[in-house]
Parts: C-alpha cells; structure tokens; sequence
C-alpha cells in the first residue's frame, strides 16, 4: 500500500524550491502517491495568475509525475491592497487581495479547495485560510510532510507558522497521527543561495542564516540531488528544465543558486507524548507548550523576527512555577527537548523535571535562544504523572515555547529517505568535465545578459502595465524597453 506525501508551499514555483529534487523522486518511485498544496495563486501581479497556475500544474506533472487531481488551490491571494498579511488579519471583514479578490479562487476546471469540496469559495480571512489547510492535511493523511520553513518572504513565513498551527492541533485531536515532518527554507541556500554549482570541487549546500533559526548544524537531514538534477550541463538538467517552465519568474537565471548537489531539511519530531496528556499550569497558559510552534511572529512583513507571545511563562507573582503533566496511560519516558526564548546571550533558565514513581529529578540548563535543548537519561516506565518546576531564571524571558516529552528512541527515518541521504559529489571531474563547466557557466551568463535587454513578455508586462491585459506585447514596447537601458547606463 503507497504511502502519501504532501507538500506544502505558498506560491507557483516554491515546488522546486522546497520540494526539490527530494519530492521529485518521492513523487516517481513509485512508493508514494504525492499531493501539493498551494497557499496562494501568485496573484501579485493579477493578470499572471491563472498563467501560474498552469505553469504550475505543467511542471508538476512533467518534472514529478504528480496527477493533476493531487495539486490543491487553496487560492488566497499572493499580497493585500491594503498592506498587513492575512496571518494577521482579524474579525469578519476579508482582506482585499492585490488582484482585487476577497474570495478564494483557482483555474477553470480546477477550482479552488474550498469550492471544490463544499460549492463555495472560502473569504480571504485568516480562518478561512487555516481551516481549508487543515482540512487538506487531515483529507490527504500524509505520512510524510514537506513544508516550507520559516523564510524571508511574509507568506513563507505565515504558511510555515500556520502548518505548524493546523499540524499541533491535529496530533491533539488525533493520538493515532504522527506523520514524518520535513522543513526546508526556500530562500537560505536556494533563492538567495551561492551561485557556485559550476563551481569545483562541487560544495554542498551553505546555509548563512542557520544561526538565526531554531536548529543546529547537526540537525540538518542532507538528501542527494537526483544526478539528472545536479547534472553540470544545463541542457540535460531536468531542474534546470523545470524552473525554464515557470516563464513568469524567470528562475532559470539563478539557476546557479537554486540548484545544488544536495538540499537541506530539518525533522520536527511529532511522536511527543505531551499531545495526549492533560495539562494544568500555577499560571500561565500551557497549551503553548503542545502547540508545535516554536515560536509566533507578530509582524511576518517585517525582516527581522518580530516575537509575539508564544510560550508558557509563569506570572512574577507565582511562587510554585510549574506545569503538571498527566497521561492517560503509563508512558515510558526517555528524552526531554526544551525550546525557550530569551532575549540576549546573557539569559539563563533551569528547570526540574519530576516523576510519578519518586525517581530521581532531571535537571536541566536551558539555553532560551530558541533552539533545541535536548536531555537524554535512563528511560522511566509507568510515567503516568510528570512535574516540570522552573527553578531559576536570569535575564529577559520570553517563556517555554516548546516542550516535548519523547520515548527513549528517536524514530528511524523510512528506509527510502535514509538511502537518498548525501553521501558525496558523483561528479568525477576530469579536464573534458573542467572545461565543459566554464562553457556552460559562461552560457548562463550570456543567457542572463540577453534576457535583461531582452526580457520575455511578463516581465515587459510587469514594467509596463497599460499592456499587462494584452495577449501580445507590441514591438514598440521592447523597443521602449531597450532605450530605457541604455539611458540608465
């Protein structure tokens, strides 16, 4: 029986981008079925939506072989009239898209999500918006996921919080689901990567902001690009041929950036016992402690991270400080991960945990600088109760953004995705190889120089928008076009 996996992505083209090569071999082994979900329809630019709409569709079943029924529209919009984001957004007024819609909408033939399950078109609300991901997640049941992580652009960072929002939710609801969570940025090492694929010996993928994010360099789950993918001759790459296919980003052209030997994920553990216990706090509000968000942003429009309450914290006041864990069953407890939010280096934060059965406390140290804190220790049978104490803290604090109470073995990757792990460049670099790299860099370039004088018909209509609706972009317009360069020169 196939298992299924989903991606989930904002626009038409972070297929490529957070997919990658990865899902591309998933989606065609023949092991899985694959699904994708968009978030928006693109729509900055009105007059490019369905056109990227269909470009999607075309790559996704060219390049991945995924049936066309799999790909979901959820159809929001790709910006919003009156500036802010739908994450944000509150009470019953929708939002005002940038193409002018304050409904849901997909292709002719492919509806959106919401209209094609109930008859209706969903409101650009932020509910909306939630409920109709939630529902694909809990219609499609993926055992495996690949979502975008928390990246530069606001929708990237409001579609990955908000899978963590609908995912945290539906392994409350639900103790029998716990699929195999995958993030992987769009942006860091991909869009805004180093243009060094032609570059020998071939490096794997540079990521510049880890040190921004919630992970560690050893967390990092390093896949193989497929060698059709990673291939030095760009007319024989199948990636370079998809991203060609998506005319309207012309993404092609940093083709160097985008693609890699290898491509970076990172695994949030779902198997956290706390899901199904039941928890009662001497103050403050536990829930964000189950709430798989690891923290929350207050303005995703904003470059840098903009926190907003997301963590348990208990009030000045409160002498006991703690939270009361009971499960419904004895659990066997073997590891404890800790994620905290301070505000500086100089933060520090120590807590107790204690069990039921009167064993020894687990002390821990935590660093609140948002990553993980992992405790590993002799597991503990029978765990019915669970205490956890904070027992000092020095400096700003933010609170307990994440606390997971995990059995004493991590679960082992799926046998396919351990053996599509990096295990080193292919390429055997011979002086024919040397030679062929410097032709095609030098292509690419001259590719890039010819397209910037002489762009394709939506970048022309993107400068010019009295021609946006036209089937045809008249000569004169490229000419236009060619004069202005000159005279910026």
């Amino acid at each position: 029986m196939k298992q299924k996996v989903l991606l989930i992505v904002p626009h038409q083209d972070d297929e490529l981008f957070v997919g990658g090569g990865l899902f591309r071999t998933l989606a065609t082994c023949g092991d899985f079925e694959a699904y994708v979900v968009y978030m928006t329809n693109g729509d900055f630019f009105p007059h490019e939506a369905k056109v990227r709409l269909r470009e999607a569709l075309h790559v996704l079943n060219g390049f991945c072989g995924v049936e066309e029924s799999h790909v979901f529209f959820l159809g929001y919009g790709d910006g919003w009239k009156e500036g802010g984001h739908i994450y944000h957004q509150e009470g019953e007024k929708p939002l005002v898209s940038m193409a002018g819609r304050t409904e849901t909408y997909g292709l002719e033939g492919h509806e959106d999500y919401r209209f094609t399950r109930s008859g209706r078109h969903s409101a650009c609300r932020r509910a909306d918006m939630k409920q109709d991901l939630k529902d694909v997640i809990a219609e499609v049941r993926p055992e495996l996921l690949l979502v975008v992580d928390f990246d530069k652009h606001a929708d990237h960072k409001a579609v990955s919080l908000l899978s963590e929002e609908c995912l945290g939710e539906l392994f409350r609801e639900d103790a029998s689901y716990r699929p195999l969570v995958l993030k992987r940025f769009a942006y860091d090492g991909v869009w805004k990567g180093r243009a060094d694929f032609f570059e020998l010996p071939r490096r794997g993928t540079v990521l510049a902001g880890l040190s921004q994010t919630p992970y560690m360099p050893e967390e990092e789950l390093r896949f193989a690009m497929p060698q059709d993918c990673a291939a030095p001759v760009l007319s024989q790459n199948a990636f370079f041929r998809a991203l060609r296919r998506h005319q309207t980003q012309e993404a092609w052209q940093k083709a160097d950036e985008i693609i890699n030997i290898d491509e970076v994920f990172f695994r949030r553990e779902t198997d956290n016992l706390l899901y199904a216990a039941e928890l009662t706090a001497s103050s403050g509000n536990p829930e964000y402690l189950r709430d798989f968000k690891l923290f929350d942003c207050g303005d995703v429009t904003k470059k840098e991270l903009v926190l907003q309450e997301c963590g348990w914290k208990p009030e000045e006041g409160d002498a006991q400080k703690k939270v009361r864990i009971r499960f419904g069953t004895p659990q066997t407890v073997g590891r404890i991960g800790v994620y905290a939010r301070g505000n500086g280096g100089a933060d520090r934060l120590k807590v107790i945990f204690s069990f039921d059965e009167d064993g020894e406390p687990v002390h821990m140290e935590i660093r609140p600088d948002g990553k993980r804190n992992l405790c590993t220790f002799m597991p503990r049978e029978g765990v019915r109760e669970m205490t956890l104490r904070i027992e000092s803290w020095e400096g700003v604090f933010w609170g307990i953004v994440e606390l997971e109470i995990l059995p004493p073995e991590e679960q082992a990757l799926p046998r396919i995705l351990q053996e599509l792990l990096f295990q080193g460049d292919y390429l055997k670099v011979t002086q024919i190889v040397k030679m062929r790299m410097r032709i095609e860099k030098a292509v690419l370039a001259l590719r890039r120089k010819i397209s910037r004088w002489i762009p394709n018909g939506y970048t022309l209509r993107r400068h010019y928008p009295e021609i946006a609706e036209r089937e045809r972009v008249p000569a004169g317009y490229r000419a236009a076009y060619i004069v202005e360069r000159l005279r910026m020169r």
